[in-house]
Formats: C-alpha cells, structure tokens, sequence
C-alpha cells in the first residue's frame, strides 16, 4: 500500500513539560485540535484515565468522519500514538510529538507515518499536503492554546446566500501561503493610501477574489479589492473588475485572521459532504467587514464564499 510521511514543526514559549502533559492529555484536544474546530459537537469519548500509556479517546461525526486514538509510548522528549480512521475509509497511521528545549521554549514536531488504501494510491502528494495543511493549524492553535490559554478562532455555517453583483479595484498577486498574510495586508494598505489620495471614502468593505490555490505547491493566486464606483484612473499593475451577483455558500470566521485556515477547511469539507458543485475558479472570496487596526483580533469577523455552479 502507499505509504505517506507528514512532519511539521512549531516553537511553543512554554517549557517542554507543560507541552509534555498537554499533548498526552486527550481531553484537551478539542481546545487545538484542526479538526474538531469543523465540527465542535461531534461526539467524543474518553477513557477513564487520561495522560498515561493505553489512555484513548474517539470521535463520530459528518465532517471529522470517525476513529480513535491511543498513547502508546510516553518519554520526556517524545510521545507516541496510533490512530485509527474508520470513516471515510479505514486506515491506521503513527503519530508522533518530538520535544526539543529551545532556551526557555519547546520545539514541537508532529509526525504522522501511515498507508492509504491501494486504491488511493493516486492520492498520495495530496495526502501529504492537506495533512501537513492541517498539522500547520493545529500547531499554531495548540501554541495559542498553550501560550494565552484560549485559541482565537470560531467557525459557523452560515448556508446558501445570494452574494450582490459588486464593481472594484483590485491588485493581483500571486503568493506562497506562507507569505499571504504579509503580502496582502501590503496590498490593502496600498489600496487605502489610494483611496485617501483620492480623497474617496474608505467607508467601504474589502474583500479578496482568490482564483487559484495550489495546496501541493503551497501558493494562490488572489486579488485585494475595495469596492469602487468612481471613475478613477488606477495604477497600471492594478485591475477594475466586477463580481456577478450569485449563490454560494457563506461560513463566518470570528477571530485571527492567521487562523483563517480553519473557516475554509470547515467550508470546503462542509459543501463536499453535501454535494454541493463548486467553481473552480475563483475558489472563493474573503470578505473583511471590521477594521483590523480599530478592532482587537479575538474580534475580528470575515465572511467567505465558495461559489455555487
């Protein structure tokens, strides 16, 4: 069968024995887990004695599918696990934590070893990404988790809603999603200095067209826009475009944009359980209703659309 590695690694500010009794504590999981932040009301179970070898605990839902997890191994520096998919195929992979001091923080790097089905053999590259994907979120919330003691992410479903027909500027950009972040909070920057030196209202919400995100490459293609209907000249990089009015289905972030990640996965693996077609491209949109330079982060709200076919 094919075989499949993920390892990803991440600094946690907290000495290694706090990551240590954490991480072998099941119970906790949910407070960082990427994939029960989907699905906060799957159903779980423990075993009655948690953080030592044997303990184990499972899951049962219609986006998280269903399996389990046992510790096998616990030693200073490392923990080792197995876990067991049921649904929505049956596998069972290796899990590890290494534990690294790192002057007075953690290094942690979770690894996953495991085989697909034969018939998935095709599917391997992709595996790989969308794991690693997810280990990328669930290390950034744990060390959130670890390090202020809550996580600033909240992820709803809002439905099918018709999104208005909408006339913008734009800059297009293509990016690595490790740079994302950075690179457009620039773009937007640049397009509000535009619209000052315009002397134009920045009272407007902006969102981004994202046309294309290549999971294995690990980049997009988007553009940053606000919505405009003057008639301005615009720099010569820059595009004016137009959104059709159209269906799609609306999920809410509430939190930090770094986590952002979380609302997508919620809303690609939501419409994929219900079957609903999706365009290509653009693969979605962001929209960013509250400012981010008056507004604490744990407050933030974005509003993303995958459109409908």
């Amino acid at each position: 069968m094919p075989a499949y590695h993920v390892e990803r690694s991440i600094i946690i500010h907290k000495p290694i024995h706090t990551v240590r009794s954490t991480l072998q504590d099941f119970k906790q999981w949910p407070r960082w887990s990427p994939w029960l932040i989907m699905e906060p009301d799957a159903t779980l179970t423990y075993s009655d004695r948690q953080g030592q070898v044997g303990a184990t605990y499972g899951w049962s839902g219609v986006l998280v599918g269903a399996g389990s997890m046992e510790l096998m191994e616990v030693h200073d520096d490392s923990l080792k696990m197995q876990i067991r998919f049921v649904k929505p195929f049956k596998s069972i992979a290796d899990v590890t934590f290494s534990l690294h001091t790192v002057d007075d923080s953690t290094e942690v790097t979770w690894k996953m070893d495991g085989h697909l089905p034969f018939f998935m053999f095709w599917m391997t590259k992709k595996m790989q990404s969308y794991i690693g994907m997810d280990y990328e979120r669930g290390l950034q919330m744990l060390k959130e988790y670890l390090e202020t003691g809550s996580v600033a992410s909240f992820v709803h479903i809002e439905g099918v809603l018709p999104m208005k027909e909408e006339t913008y500027i734009g800059i297009p950009r293509t990016c690595t999603l490790k740079a994302l972040g950075t690179v457009m909070k620039k773009d937007f920057e640049d397009l509000y200095h535009f619209m000052e030196d315009n002397h134009l209202s920045t009272d407007r919400i902006p969102f981004a067209i994202y046309n294309t995100f290549d999971m294995l490459k690990g980049e997009t293609n988007y553009v940053a826009c606000i919505p405009i209907h003057e008639e301005v000249k615009i720099e010569k990089h820059w595009i004016r475009g137009n959104i059709e009015a159209q269906e799609a289905l609306k999920t809410m972030h509430k939190g930090r944009y770094l986590h952002l990640g979380n609302a997508w996965m919620t809303a690609i693996n939501f419409a994929r359980m219900k079957k609903m077609k999706t365009l290509n491209a653009p693969v979605g949109y962001e929209f960013y209703p509250n400012n981010p330079y008056e507004t604490a982060e744990e407050e933030l709200m974005t509003e993303i659309f995958l459109p409908l076919k």
